[in-house]
């Protein structure tokens, strides 16, 4: 296995949909602070400057969606208590004792209201927007205005913000919406993929594909499987990208990551490679940067190619910038610590914090053996004590 990217990262999903939030709502979000660790691993959110601007006094926090970071306080009974807080650390919303939520997705954070109670959808005001109806899991983020649900039968639908469901629960398998378009799937073992449109008409009938495999659409281009080759389909169905490559990611600022002979590069969206496949391994562009892998030493492009930053020693705890800044990290094997930076894009850093390797804060892989079609998914970043990579 190749050695991949690593994140300070939790991955939410739901059983009734492929996860995802798109654009990931988090990521757009301009509030200008980051969540930072001191040196006994205790979290709080930090301003441009490095300075911490909400005190370090939870044990997990994520960047901020719609305005609000969500952050949580473990008790020494291990009960947690969840909150969103604003810039300020002020605490805006406060759930109950060992009540769950996700970040905030294009302005809805899926939350239950009680521990172990079902789930629905809470606007920034804490209003629910969606009554908490549905059975834990069943209720995906909202993605393109629609949140994918599941019902007692297992079948799959989609409900707008207000809760009314707009695609009735007639599918055996739904994933969110993106560029107007929710990817289905039918069969049980030898599956066809096809996609409906925003009132649940099929606009790509998977009876008449012939993909291997399909993911969703983004930037209104899909990758999709062929044999043991992948290229992109439009939203009509027609094949625009030809099945050229060995593996494929979607579109992301007009490029998408390809590879080819076990090598990484970009192409655009007439299928020109725009970037050379030379890398081990590349994330997407945002903010018009890159992460790209080559050999044991990561650096950060921009999309003409030209390398912008070196990391050095350092690996990248999330795979593009927020705000201008990023999080990277390093073992420091003589001091049995670890250091943890954010730099900004011209590589300065901006906070630096060492911490113990005793304490429990280590960033996870979540990417596992090589797939065909990599697909872009939704990265609500975090520092914590429990992260959860699904």
């Amino acid at each position: 296995m190749k050695k991949l990217f690593l994140y300070v990262a939790a991955l939410t999903s739901c059983a009734a949909a492929f996860m995802s939030c798109e654009p990931n709502t988090q990521k757009t979000d301009t509030t200008k602070v980051w969540p930072a660790a001191n040196s006994e691993g205790k979290v709080g959110y930090i301003n441009a400057k490095g300075e911490f601007v909400v005190s370090p006094l939870y044990d997990e926090a994520t960047i901020f969606s719609s305005g609000l970071g969500l952050v949580t306080k473990v008790s020494t009974d291990e009960k947690s208590t969840m909150s969103f807080v604003n810039s300020k650390g002020d605490a805006k919303i406060t759930l109950g004792t060992d009540a769950g939520a996700s970040p905030f997705c294009e302005d809805r954070a899926i939350a239950e209201m009680a521990a172990g109670g079902n789930v629905g959808a809470m606007d920034p005001s804490g209003k629910w927007s969606v009554a908490a109806t549905y059975e834990a899991g069943n209720l995906d983020n909202f993605s393109d205005g629609l949140a994918i649900f599941a019902n007692s039968d297992n079948k799959y639908g989609a409900i707008d913000k207000s809760g009314k469901v707009v695609v009735p629960a007639q599918w055996d398998r739904l994933g969110a919406y993106c560029c107007g378009l929710a990817r289905y799937r039918t069969g049980t073992t030898a599956y066809k993929y096809g996609y409906i449109d925003k009132k649940g008409k099929i606009v790509i009938d998977a009876a008449s594909t012939t993909y291997d495999y399909a993911a969703r659409f983004s930037e209104d281009l899909a990758a999709f499987l062929s044999g043991t080759k992948c290229g992109y389909i439009d939203k009509t169905g027609k094949v625009a990208i030809q099945p050229l490559y060995d593996a494929c990611k979607g579109f992301s600022q007009g490029l998408a990551a390809v590879e080819q002979n076990d090598k990484w590069g970009f192409i655009d969206k007439k299928g020109t490679m725009k970037i050379a496949a030379v890398y081990d391994d590349v994330s997407d562009f945002w903010e018009d940067l890159a992460f790209v892998l080559s050999g044991k030493t990561y650096s950060v492009i921009d999309k003409s190619g030209n390398v912008k930053i070196s990391l050095g020693e350092y690996v990248p705890l999330m795979d593009w910038f927020h705000n201008g800044l990023t999080l990277v990290g390093k073992y420091d094997t003589a001091a049995k610590k670890r250091e943890y930076k954010y730099i900004n894009t011209k590589g300065e850093t901006i906070y630096s914090v060492l911490i113990d390797s005793e304490i429990d804060l280590d960033p996870e892989k979540i990417f596992g053996e090589k797939e065909q079609i990599r697909e872009p998914l939704q990265h609500i970043y975090s520092w914590g004590k429990t992260i959860e990579v699904r």
